[in-house]
This record gives structure tokens, C-alpha cells and sequence, in this order.
């Protein structure tokens, strides 16, 4: 998959950091208030000779930093997302369509075992098994990433973006507490508003990386039947999807 780079997997990646950059821009502005109060906003106090380079260092810092939020979101955030989506799957036909293909993959791992004269009993998964390289001989590579880009692309991009959420709005409180903590009545209702709106897009973004799981799951079961039929009747497959 790294070798199959396009527009979609790098919006994905920076977008996210990008919100991540804008945190620790606040977080600067936060600083920079309580250790000189009285000079007003770091980013006003920028030479303007440097807006320029500032500028175009934020777009490296945005995929880097969007690294890592995908890493933070995969080991925090993703495998609570992928139970919610296997059990949005589970009461309909493609948990039974999921098992059946599961049972060829455990079968011919079996057989594997057996031939190295190793014993292999049936395998009890935590979840249910990734399919997409044990039937790529038959989905093609070009098609499986066209599902990526169709969904799984955006599941990344909304769960990567929820990361990015959690981690910004200390980042945003701070910077209200410097700013207005004198004025304790609008500093509680900004932060109240502040904390209600993150939430509500948390929970948004959230429920889109799980809907556009179950979409990539669903239509990946359905290219590998389909193929899977195709090969059987010896019928050659419909032309490829192209990105």
C-alpha cells in the first residue's frame, strides 16, 4: 500500500496535522502570554520576513505530525472503532459471508502447517481477520485500492481528525485561561461552549470513521465474492477500476 501514494492518503494525513500544527501554535500563544503579557500576540510579534518560510515549514510539520497522529489514533482510538463497526456487522448477512471466507483462510493455513509437519489447530481471533492479502491474488491491487480511496481513506482521515481533536483542545483552553483568566465568568462560558462544540465533532467524526469502516468491510466482502465467482466460472472480470 506505501507504494500506492495519492492525493486522497496525503489529504488524510496532513489535514489532521495540520489541527494538530494549529494546537501547538496556541499552545505557543498560551506561552508566550503568560511570559510577556504585556507584548500582545506571539504571531503579531513575527518579523514579517519570516511569514514567508513560516509559512511553507508548516506544510512538512503538518505531514509529520499527521504521522504520528495516525499512530496515536491506532493505538487508542482504533480498535474501539473497529468493535463498533464488527458489531454493526454482525446481524447482518455479511457476518455469515465474513465467516465463510474466514473458513478458506483457516483451512489453507491448516494445509500450510501441515505440510511443514506442524500441528495447526483452528484459530479462535481476537477479531475477525484482515481478508485483503490473503484473497489479493484474486481482488487485483488496483481495485482493493480503490475501496481505500472510496473508504478507507476517509475512515483514516475522520478518526485521525478525532485524534487531532482530542489533543488541540487542551491546547485551545489553556490559551482562554491565559488570555481571559480575570474574567472568570466569559473564560467558564467560552470553555463550556469550547468543550460542548468538541464534543458534538468528536462524536460526529467518530460515527463517520465507523460508517465508512463498515462500507469498506461490506463492499471488501463483496469484491472478493465477486471475484472469487468470477475465477470459479472462469469468466474474465469486469475492467478494473481505475482512481
Amino acid at each position: 500500500m506505501f507504494s500506492a501514494f495519492s492525493f486522497g492518503k496525503i489529504i488524510k494525513t496532513i489535514l489532521p496535522g495540520a489541527m494538530l500544527a494549529a494546537a501547538l501554535l496556541l499552545l505557543a500563544e498560551g506561552l508566550w502570554g503568560l511570559w510577556r503579557p504585556a507584548d500582545g500576540f506571539l504571531l503579531a510579534n513575527i518579523p514579517k520576513d519570516w511569514i514567508t518560510p513560516f509559512t511553507a515549514a508548516l506544510i512538512p510539520v503538518s505531514l509529520i505530525l499527521g504521522f504520528f497522529l495516525n499512530t496515536f489514533a491506532w493505538m487508542t482510538l482504533n480498535s474501539r472503532i473497529r468493535a463498533r463497526s464488527d458489531a454493526e456487522i454482525k446481524p447482518t448477512v455479511y457476518a455469515v459471508l465474513r465467516e465463510k471466507l474466514t473458513e478458506g483462510l483457516s483451512a489453507d493455513q491448516a494445509a500450510y502447517f501441515a505440510k511443514l509437519g506442524t500441528p495447526f489447530g483452528m484459530v479462535s481471533f481476537a477479531r475477525p481477520p484482515t481478508l485483503e492479502y490473503y484473497y489479493l491474488p484474486v481482488v487485483t491491487l488496483t481495485n482493493l485500492n480503490y475501496l481505500w480511496e472510496s473508504y478507507f481513506c476517509w475512515y483514516e482521515f475522520d478518526i485521525n481528525s478525532a485524534a487531532a481533536l482530542i489533543l488541540s483542545v487542551p491546547a485551545a483552553v489553556f490559551l482562554l485561561w491565559v488570555r481571559l483568566r480575570h474574567s472568570q465568568f466569559l473564560l467558564t462560558g467560552l470553555i463550556l461552549l469550547l468543550l460542548a462544540l468538541s464534543f458534538a465533532l468528536y462524536k460526529m467524526l467518530t460515527r463517520a470513521a465507523v460508517k465508512n469502516l463498515v462500507s469498506y468491510e461490506k463492499n471488501l466482502m463483496l469484491l472478493i465474492t465477486g471475484a472469487l465467482a468470477c475465477s470459479t466460472k472462469n469468466v474474465q472480470p469486469p475492467a478494473q477500476f481505475s482512481n
